[in-house]
């Protein structure tokens, strides 16, 4: 059973790692996404992990581009020393970044965008690109913390790499 000291971190960590991705990576929220935010907000205060956990997960489920999403589940499962769950949503969530980025980079959306002389058009493209290189940075670092927390080091330098790779690029 949780104690009250780490009921409160969990919270106020969940709640300040959601205003600081509305800072850093903000993106227009549906009023699922924001009622999905408000119940695992809710749930956690009352101790009900489940019920917070089955927010998102609905979310995600339901829009798989919910970044945002996958880092809060990844964030509860660690908190819960859930290692291999919040490796594996870490992983789902990456996975969901690389889909955005080859559908921003395909060949046909390219050639249909630069038909569009629309600097707004091209300012829109470029934010979600970069917004989505974020998340992927982030996913990344997750994903190799949690990977020294479990000994994998090989893992986590791969994702040390790629990193490195991708800031470079």
């Amino acid at each position: 059973m949780l104690d009250d000291g780490m009921r409160i971190e969990l919270a106020t960590r969940l709640r300040t790692m959601n205003r600081v991705l509305d800072r850093i990576v903000p993106d227009s929220s549906t009023e699922a996404v924001e009622a999905a935010i408000e119940i695992m907000l809710e749930a956690v205060a009352r101790r009900e992990v489940g019920e917070a956990v089955v927010a998102l997960e609905d979310v995600v489920g339901a829009n798989p581009f919910w970044l945002r999403g996958y880092l809060l589940l990844a964030t509860i499962y660690q908190h819960f020393q859930n290692a291999d769950q919040a490796i594996a949503t870490t992983e789902k969530g990456l996975a969901a970044c690389a889909r955005g980025l080859r559908q921003c980079s395909a060949l046909k959306w390219v050639e249909a965008v630069e038909r569009i002389n629309g600097p707004v058009v091209h300012n829109c493209i470029q934010n979600h690109a970069e917004r989505l290189r974020r998340y992927e940075r982030m996913f990344r670092h997750r994903l190799a913390m949690l990977q020294i927390r479990c000994g994998n080091l090989d893992e986590a330098i791969e994702q040390w790499s790629a990193i490195e790779e991708v800031h470079c690029a």
